[in-house]
């Protein structure tokens, strides 16, 4: 899996949760679909997120992180799909929200998105 996670720490899902919405999901969701170009980072801060290749899963991460950045802001396809499963907590993050935080480097979500290895 080339997949670029940053897992996230208490702190970290703290000053998410401060500044954004937590979307929680009643029933498994496909957020992302195998080659589509993500509109949104996911930060996943309770649940399990599955991968999807060809219509089935192969990989799962049940511990909080951040995902789908690079790809977003490079544009990129994702070579496999994002399922949300059943009473998962998410944040989504966009393009936008993204640059304002390389922006301000005072913010305690700055470290967490450079992290993601973005150009800017």
């Amino acid at each position: 899996m080339k997949e670029k996670v940053n897992f996230l720490n208490s702190e970290e899902i703290e000053a998410l949760t401060n500044q954004y919405d937590v979307l929680t999901f009643g029933h498994d969701f496909d957020l992302v679909y195998e080659n589509q170009v993500p509109v949104t980072g996911i930060a996943l801060i309770e649940g399990k997120i599955e991968f999807i290749k060809r219509s089935k899963p192969f990989f799962q991460i049940a511990q909080s992180c951040l995902l789908g950045v690079e790809d977003l802001m490079r544009g990129t396809p994702l070579k496999h799909g994002c399922r949300i499963k059943e009473n998962s907590k998410i944040i989504l993050i966009g393009k936008s929200e993204i640059l304002a935080l390389l922006k301000n480097q005072k913010s305690k979500l700055f470290n967490l998105v450079k992290g993601s290895k973005i150009d800017g």
